[in-house]
């Protein structure tokens, strides 16, 4: 089986039609130099240069703050491809023109504070005496960003294009110039374009603002990195529907980056066998254990920033019930914080809560309720709620836990149970609060959250097991990890759900060392210290809290290796038992992001591993990296 994957993948891939193509800024990637490349590197370039900025007031564009500002926007057509593009930066509500026109939605649309209009033909709105009352109401809040890509030479019939805050043309009306559009209002790609001829005696040729790139990912073509897209994306292909003929997974994501550029970005399968439901951009997946770098790890690394916690002074010194008292013994008192990330300190593996509050192996009455109640708010699972004090009971189980005492290598997701409270100790603010307003939102990530069905609609999120050991029902929206799910959904083991964008936003400033979208986040310094090999004396391939290649990896086959053998050592990132893996390689820049849901329906399917499906498909972008001199 290994043999015939690497015989399609090395061997023999299939041409593929070249698809959407999406753009990107080009300052600081290499040009491909290839026929094929340059014809599709000159359409890119062809399009990027007909995008003009004619207006920005207050330098409006740019939008920078994606926390502090709300934002709404209107499309007279193709409103599903607008979302589509936009929601790759911010999950903001676009209404189609047609509701808002004498609606209440003209609320919500004066209520924003920043509001994106999209024009495709000026007659939509002159012909309509309502719409160009609203139109003309809205630009006098002094806070619409137009999208125009229609006629230029319409533009006269609204005379109000030339007050707005800031005005976009594209010159032209196809899917790569609102891709291109979208990335510009966002700062992923700079702005440089001039009008090649007049448009009327406010627009002459040669006008366009230009405006820098703020270092937003920003979509783009493989032959912008001077690599072949019809070559990935045959050999990508081959790999992944190789293991949907095998089963290896209903369906899944991948999304690659190199240098800020996401370079592929595609969708395969479904949701589940059935085939009922194709796999979309947006859809939101159970991330498992890569939850252990997008949930408490930032916030364990801006602690140590803001020096409220010292990897080398014990767990004991923040979390209390580690130290040893008169009335109860402790065996960890001593382990330091830096130990138990690397997974250094000898902790169990893993303890199985959930037996805890089983008698017989049905539902204990003392742990369950049918519906939440002031004492049982811990959601399980469809109609089913576990009391709150039963946190305490886990707590107690990882203290009274075995350590070993010899100090190697040995992975325990025990104190991630923890790291919700004790940082919502260091701080004194709510766990989820302090993730959603110090990264996600104003990271534009909103689909990363916990106990997803709470916040994003049920057709969006994958569903993983059908749970025939623990809750006995279809887990579709709950966290697929038992220990998680006894904590109420809310861990820092497994628990965050999120889409491949919102993922990949978050990696990227984790492959930045701490800086995106001209904000920082996290020191550098920290990052770098966190990424790197901490115990390399006791053969500890980790660092704090990432994951890193095996010793000796660039040396093994694809079979043996971890993950793919072109990494580089300095490359890092976490794997998720749903079938989901992320990875960043600093010294090509290079970012790789892929989710499945491997474990519909049962866990029991090892063919993701098996077949080497993760590492064969991030190894085809390294073998397509142009070569170093």
């Amino acid at each position: 089986m290994r043999l015939f994957l690497s015989f399609i993948v090395w061997i023999m891939p299939v041409l593929a039609a070249f698809g959407q193509i999406h753009s990107t800024d080009s300052d600081h990637l290499p040009v491909a130099d290839s026929s094929a490349q340059s014809s599709e590197l000159d359409q890119w370039y062809d399009v990027i240069s007909k995008l003009v900025l004619l207006r920005n007031e207050h330098s409006m564009i740019p939008f920078r703050d994606l926390s502090g500002k709300t934002t709404v926007a209107v499309a007279f057509n193709d409103v599903l491809e607008w979302r589509k593009f936009l929601w790759r930066y911010q999950q903001i509500t676009v209404f189609p023109a047609d509701q808002v026109v004498g609606d209440s939605i003209s609320e919500k649309l004066m209520e924003a504070d920043r509001l994106i209009i999209v024009l495709d033909d000026l007659r939509q709105i002159t012909r309509d005496s309502l719409c160009e009352v609203w139109f003309r109401k809205l630009n006098e809040t002094k806070k619409c960003c137009v999208i125009f890509t229609g006629h230029t030479q319409n533009m006269d019939q609204l005379t109000e294009l030339k007050e707005v805050e800031s005005l976009i043309i594209t010159q032209e009306n196809g899917s790569l110039s609102r891709d291109l559009a979208t990335q510009l209002i966002f700062g992923a790609i700079h702005s440089s374009g001039k009008l090649v001829a007049d448009i009327n005696n406010n627009w002459r040729k040669g006008d366009g603002i230009e405006v820098a790139s703020i270092g937003r990912l920003s979509y783009s073509i493989p032959e912008v990195a001077g690599m072949n897209h019809d070559s990935i994306e045959s050999k990508i292909d081959s790999i992944v529907n190789f293991a949907l003929k095998e089963k290896a997974f209903p369906g899944c994501r991948v999304l690659v980056s190199v240098k800020g550029n996401v370079i592929f970005n595609k969708c395969y399968g479904f949701h589940s066998y059935e085939s009922i439901q194709h796999v979309q951009e947006h859809d939101i997946y159970d991330l498992a254990s890569v939850t252990k770098i997008i949930g408490p790890l930032p916030l364990i690394m801006k602690a140590r920033d803001d020096r409220l916690l010292d990897l080398d002074q014990p767990f004991a010194t923040y979390w209390k019930d580690w130290q040893k008292s008169f009335i109860k013994r402790s065996n960890k008192e001593k382990i330091t914080v830096r130990e138990v990330l690397t997974h250094q300190a000898g902790l169990q593996p893993y303890i199985k809560y959930y037996p805890l509050t089983l008698k017989n192996g049905s539902f204990h009455l003392k742990w369950y309720r049918l519906t939440s109640d002031s004492k049982h708010t811990l959601q399980i699972g469809d109609h089913l709620y576990l009391a709150d004090k039963f946190k305490k009971v886990i707590y107690q189980k990882i203290r009274k836990s075995s350590v070993t005492e010899d100090k190697t290598y040995k992975y325990s997701g025990l104190s991630f149970m923890i790291y919700p409270e004790l940082i919502e100790q260091l701080y004194n603010q709510d766990y989820q609060q302090l993730l959603i307003h110090n990264f996600y939102k104003p990271l534009g990530a909103s689909s990363l959250v916990y106990n997803p069905l709470q916040k994003l609609p049920y057709n969006r999120i994958i569903p993983t097991e059908l749970d025939t050991n623990y809750r006995h029902q279809q887990i579709h929206g709950f966290v697929h990890d038992e220990a998680a799910a006894v904590m109420g959904g809310v861990s820092g083991n497994a628990g965050l759900f999120g889409s491949v964008h919102d993922v990949a936003k978050m990696m990227q400033m984790y492959l930045q060392f701490g800086q995106y979208g001209g904000k920082r986040y996290i020191e550098e310094q920290t990052l770098r210290e966190f990424s790197r090999v901490q115990y390399p004396e006791n053969n500890n391939r980790r660092g704090i809290g990432f994951d890193k290649p095996l010793f000796g990896n660039d040396t093994l086959s694809i079979e043996k290796s971890y993950p793919a053998p072109g990494v580089s050592s300095s490359s890092f990132g976490h794997s998720g038992f749903t079938g989901t893996f992320v990875w960043m390689d600093p010294e090509y820049e290079l970012m790789y992001i892929f989710l499945s849901n491997r474990v519909y329906p049962t866990r029991n399917n090892p063919k993701i591993y098996r077949l080497n499906i993760r590492p064969s498909i991030q190894q085809v972008f390294y073998d397509a990296l142009p070569k170093k001199n």
